[in-house]
């Protein structure tokens, strides 16, 4: 580097500083953006700033203001603003604008108010006030200060605020000697001032006081964590500091978030939530013997010829490992910018061993939520212990859908983490767990680290997925989990699950699976949680039918685009004589206008036990979707010998096809399907042929024991493989 401008000294505009002193300090880009004329000239802007721009009061970043800057520091000297700023400025912290100044002025009246209070209480005790005051003591001793190490050694909760905490402690503890915290080690402190022939402590001093008295101008630092060689190689812009480094870290570089060991990296960039700050670090690693044994081993290795000799020897097969050896290690865990909300996550894992994971994004009133606690119970009884871990929302509508099952929701933790890290916290919560199975029934975050980590999962459990049929855009393009992470989640997974067996093959057409891994893909029919009873409601339906003025057909579902609400309303529409009662909310899409139905159609909330219906006081059921598997609710009211008039999507016809109900193709007119209900309600012997053999094919093919056995087969045939 070549010094500008000739030598250090008072005539010296430049102070004697390099140009890459300099240059770090200013932005080009700001320059350029204020000063159009230098922007034309094609001049390189910090040359032009040197020569001209200084002179002429241009800022060289923005935040600088020059006026204020020369008014308040430079005292009419000829140098350039941004030279004095990098020499003297920065080490002194002087203000570079008016903000930065009041806010200044605002810290140092709340020093000075405190230190008057806490003086005030010392001499009302007996105290001598006058010795918080001296030698700066009382700005030392504040900086260094830790409330969270004083309540954990006076067995303090958090409701005692850190403010109190620090009266608590100038008024009782200090006086007799108790460190203010990680930063001043007392032993450390004393072995090095007797190293360095200070004067030895006398009765009545504390070490702390020895320290500001004696050991500050000896540039002691007094703990073992903190090197000011580290600490100016990771902050080159302190190089004319005239203090202690160490100073300068207490009062200033640890508000800043410097780094201050070129063996740890605090990360200052992380969401607040789960951010480690410096205090936290200091306040483990400075009341840890064994953190800082930790620290020292791993300090003393990198600085060996060993591992020396291990870099050069990298560096002659990739050359750019040598350009990387300046930079700090990193120390796990505290590289980590999530470590402590991994820690949370840990803490709220329910205590035991689980034989399988279920990984959920949320319990709301849906099919899926639906189908996982059937899972989660399924696989409770075939394999043991089963742990759900709900990923993405904290919703938790059915809690009864999962009883006896082990529940943790990790979701707000996980949400709150940076988008970057949630993958690999999920990850590291699962290897902690190390479950045979790990199951993921549509948790958007467990097919994102099924993708990123599916080789080493695999390592330890055996993976599997449900997918559900594709959602659609408005513009009809299908969109959701199928689309989106089966060709990426696949290679991954043992089992592939389907509720259907049209979205099993349409998976295996769009994406070709070749004819030798179809057998990875599953289709597991949801089994009927209703009992197939003796006589299908149909039958009740009919006796019932002489109290009812007019025929009426239930509805039940979201009301979203998927559902086809509309569709309802416009069949209500051409059947007057009909009554339509409707259970529902919207979930996904914004809810409908229900001010103006027609006068045939009820609404009521969605309902939780299907004890809740009239299902003895209708003539059907009615099924509107325009997308779908194989939904709970038609399997559900199948086994109770439901008629069911319905649009034939996605897996619907594999269950009312075959004349166990009424089926309507897609897309087709609202008369087709006002049709469809006029051909169910003419008919009451037709209606309970149908139903009946709904209620057999649910009790063949829906049952918890063809359930039970194809997910153990499944399981079991894996073992073996």
């Amino acid at each position: 580097m070549v010094k500008l401008f000739g030598t250090a000294g008072s005539e010296d505009p430049l102070l004697g500083l390099t140009q890459d002193q300099l240059e770090k300090h200013f932005n080009a880009e700001e320059y350029l953006a204020d000063n159009a004329d230098v922007q034309d000239s094609g001049i390189d802007p910090f040359q032009h700033y040197l020569k001209f721009g200084w002179k002429e009061g241009r800022r060289p970043f923005r935040k600088f203001d020059v006026g204020h800057y020369t008014v308040q520091h430079l005292d009419g000297a000829a140098v350039c603003p941004l030279a004095h700023y990098v020499a003297t400025g920065l080490p002194r912290n002087l203000s570079i604008n008016d903000e930065q100044k009041r806010f200044s002025d605002w810290v140092h009246s709340q020093d000075t108010a405190w230190q008057n209070e806490v003086s005030t209480l010392l001499a009302s005790l007996g105290h001598d006030a006058a010795r918080l005051r001296d030698h700066g003591l009382g700005q030392h001793l504040k900086a260094m200060f830790s409330a969270a190490s004083y309540r954990r050694a006076k067995g303090l909760t958090r409701s005692v605020s850190d403010n109190e905490c620090f009266i608590r402690y100038v008024v009782f503890d200090f006086l007799q000697g108790m460190s203010p915290g990680p930063l001043f080690d007392e032993a450390c402190y004393l072995q090095k001032a007797t190293v360095a022939g200070l004067p030895p402590l006398t009765e009545g001093t504390t070490a702390f006081e020895h320290w500001i008295a004696h050991g500050r101008a000896a540039r002691i630092v007094p703990n073992a964590l903190f090197e000011a060689e580290d600490y100016l190689a990771l902050n080159k812009d302190l190089e004319a500091y005239p203090g202690p480094l160490f100073e300068h870290f207490i009062l200033h570089g640890q508000h800043e978030k410097r780094q201050f060991m070129r063996d740890v990296v605090i990360s200052p960039d992380a969401d607040t939530s789960t951010r480690i700050s410096l205090r936290e670090f200091l306040d483990h690693a400075g009341s840890s013997a064994a953190a800082q044994e930790e620290l020292q081993v791993n300090r003393r290795f990198l600085r060996s010829g060993k591992f020396a000799d291990l870099v050069d020897k990298a560096t002659a097969l990739e050359p750019d490992v040598g350009g990387q050896i300046d930079r700090p290690a990193y120390l796990p865990p505290w590289h980590d910018a999530a470590y402590q909300a991994f820690k949370r996550l840990l803490a709220q894992l329910p205590e035991g061993q689980f034989k399988s994971v279920v990984l959920i994004p949320f319990c709301k009133v849906g099919g899926a939520d639906y189908v996982a606690g059937i899972l989660s119970r399924a696989l409770g009884e075939i394999r043991g212990p089963v742990l759900v871990l709900q990923t993405d929302q904290p919703d938790w509508a059915r809690p009864d859908w999962f009883d006896g099952v082990a529940h943790a929701d990790l979701s707000q933790t996980l949400t709150h983490a940076p988008e970057q890290l949630r993958s690999q916290m999920l990850y590291e919560i699962l290897r902690k767990i190390r479950p045979d199975h790990i199951f993921n029934v549509n948790s958007r975050l467990a097919f994102e680290t099924c993708i990123r980590y599916g080789k080493r999962l695999n390592r330890f459990s055996r993976l599997h997925a449900y997918y559900f049929c594709a959602d659609r855009t408005k513009g009809g393009v299908e969109a959701g989990y199928p689309v989106w992470y089966f060709a990426r989640a696949f290679p991954h997974l043992e089992t592939t699950i389907t509720d259907s067996r049209d979205l099993a093959d349409t998976l295996a057409e769009r994406f070709g699976v070749p004819p030798g891994m179809t057998q990875r893909l599953m289709t597991l029919y949801t089994p009927a949680v209703t009992p197939v009873s003796a006589v299908s409601v149909a039958e009740a339906q009919i006796r019932s039918a002489r109290r009812r003025k007019r025929p009426c057909l239930m509805w039940a579902g979201r009301f979203d685009r998927q559902k086809r609400f509309d569709l309802l309303l416009e069949v209500a529409e051409r059947l007057p004589r009909v009554d339509f009662k409707c259970w529902g909310k919207a979930v996904l899409d914004p809810p409908p206008d229900l001010s103006k139905l027609p006068e045939n159609v009820q609404i009521h909330d969605p309902f939780k036990s299907y004890d809740e219906l009239p299902l003895e006081d209708v003539d059907g059921f009615f099924y509107t979707s325009d997308w779908d598997g194989i939904p709970t609710i038609l399997i559900e009211l199948g086994a109770m010998g439901m008629p069911i008039v319905a649009s034939a999507s996605g897996g619907v016809p594999e269950l009312i096809g075959d004349a166990r109900g009424w089926l309507v193709p897609v897309g087709s007119d609202p008369e087709d399907y006002a049709a469809a209900i006029k051909a169910l309600l003419a008919d009451p012997k037709e209606r309970v042929r149908r139903a009946t053999a709904l209620q057999t094919y649910v009790g063949e093919t829906h049952s918890e024991a063809a359930y039970l056995s194809a997910l153990g087969a499944r399981l079991n045939e894996g073992e073996h493989d």
